[in-house]
């Protein structure tokens, strides 16, 4: 080099420029980047399940970056990028990664960012390093975490990040002074005591629809019960949309209709692998008293909650799968009255039908290949009995999973349900009226379907071998097997092929 003192000032100048900027508007933070090459004998590693020649599954360890950042104010992580840019010695990008990994199933975190980043709350994020980075000798990273206005950067092993070019420079180098707004977790929690110490108590979770601050101009309520290990996972299932999973649909379909989330946690006060007509009297009475418990303290919960924030407190759509449908449907059957419809997918397990819940809109979906198929007929069975509107489809060949085709049917049945709002509350006002024609009527044939469109069906579904007909050739399929699908579009999706 022709003028090492040159170079020295220029690269001390470089340094300074890039520190003075990082320091004048430090919103990013990376505190450190670690590279794992083995995995540990305690703490967080990462590893990817692989398929073995015989067929079964092993979890296979992944090298990883170990990177701990923060931000200034809390802020949605959707709005953010964490990137890593891997360079050779000669400082050449040879690869990089677009996101940070999940974590997988030895994570303590199965996501790869956390939906919020907290005030001045250190976060860790891991990046899997690529394979051809770990066969290449003398291997750098930079990783950046910002926004479109401003990032950090950090380099692994320690060097200057102004050394190396990568798209995030100028919001590096340059980052904007801009006023970010704080951000407010609209998911509001609320413990409600049960009094029974199988389940001492029931934390329910209220979400407005995104962009809605007052819970009282919402259009309705979709209530979930949800499989989780913790509150706090709940919380974060509540707290983001883009997830592809059904949860994700569900979630998207409340904030599409404006409908306010009402979430809780499943818990199993019964026998998952039975139903109450393969039990002992006793052993349903002891369940009964416990739920009922149970579903007293949730209907108490859920007044409070509505009386406090303006929230509906009827005509509430339920969604629930595998032990979660178990209890949403025990707790359909004990509090009809908040209830316009229901939705539960493969519940294995089934309550005795209340008559008094014949006025909730059924839909039952499960697998053919299901533990709990024969239990999911002999239901429907006695809920066809008590008069209720209920929709049942079995997929051919599925065991205990979700489905597609399950996914949509339910979606498909809860904007049906919610048309028929109307027709639910003035057959509401017709029950109340003592002098009311249509409830003499209906003391005489009490087990019969409110819905017109139930009575009426545009189609008629035979549940055992997967046809559908025109109601008015419903002769056609033996009475056990017989199902009304009200409207053509219910119709079409139940008969779908996927």
């Amino acid at each position: 080099m022709r003028n090492p003192k040159a170079y020295t000032i220029a690269l001390c100048l470089l340094v300074a420029a890039f520190t003075a900027t990082g320091n004048t508007l430090d919103f990013f933070t990376i505190r450190s980047v670690k590279f794992v090459s083995k995995p540990p004998r305690q703490g967080f590693a990462l590893y990817q399940e692989v398929a073995k020649p015989d067929k079964t599954k092993a979890q296979v360890f992944l090298p990883f970056l170990e990177v701990v950042v923060q931000t200034k104010e809390r802020t949605r992580a959707d709005t953010l990028y964490a990137r890593a840019y891997y360079y050779d010695k000669t400082r050449k990008l040879i690869e990089k990664t677009d996101k940070p990994s999940p974590g997988g199933r030895r994570a303590k975190q199965p996501y790869s960012m956390p939906v919020f980043f907290n005030k001045s709350k250190a976060e860790t994020l891991y990046f899997a390093v690529p394979t051809n980075v770990l066969a290449t000798q003398d291997w750098q990273v930079v990783v950046v975490f910002g926004d479109k206005q401003a990032a950090a950067a950090d380099v692994y092993p320690h060097s200057l990040a102004a050394l190396f070019d990568f798209p995030e420079r100028l919001q590096v180098d340059k980052p904007e002074r801009v006023e970010r707004e704080a951000v407010i977790d609209p998911v509001v929690e609320y413990v409600v005591k049960t009094h029974n110490e199988k389940q001492p108590q029931i934390t329910l979770f209220v979400r407005p629809p995104v962009g809605m601050t007052d819970i009282s101009e919402a259009d309705g309520v979709l209530a979930m019960c949800l499989l989780a290990g913790n509150v706090g996972e709940i919380k974060r299932r509540l707290q983001e949309l883009e997830s592809k999973d059904d949860v994700g649909s569900i979630l998207r379909f409340a904030n599409q209709h404006k409908l306010v989330i009402l979430c809780w946690g499943s818990r199993s006060l019964w026998n998952p692998r039975a139903s109450w007509d393969e039990q002992s009297k006793q052993i349903n009475k002891q369940m009964n008293e416990t739920f009922d418990d149970v579903a007293k303290a949730w209907a108490k919960g859920v007044e409070e909650l509505s009386r406090k924030y303006g929230m509906p407190d009827k005509n509430f759509l339920l969604w629930g799968i595998s032990g979660s449908a178990q209890y949403a449907a025990r707790l359909a059957l004990r509090q009809p009255q908040f209830f316009l419809a229901i939705h539960i997918h493969v519940p294995s397990s089934f309550d005795q039908p209340t008559p008094k819940a014949n006025q909730v809109l059924w839909c039952l979906t499960t697998g053919e290949c299901e533990s709990g198929y024969q239990r999911s007929l002999r239901f429907v069975s006695a809920c066809r009995e008590l008069g209720y509107p209920i929709i049942y489809k079995a997929i051919p060949g599925l065991g205990h999973a979700g489905h597609p085709l399950t996914e949509k049917l339910g979606l498909d049945f809860f904007e049906y349900a919610l048309s028929v709002r109307e027709e639910k509350s003035q057959f509401e006002a017709e029950m109340s009226n003592p002098t009311s024609n249509i409830k003499r009527e209906w003391l005489k044939q009490p087990n019969r379907p409110w819905p017109e469109s139930f009575r009426n069906p545009a189609f008629v579904g035979d549940v055992v071998n997967q046809d559908i007909f025109r109601f008015e050739r419903a002769d056609m399929v033996p009475a056990s097997f017989r199902i009304m699908l009200p409207t053509r579009e219910l119709a079409d999706t139940w008969n779908r092929e996927e």
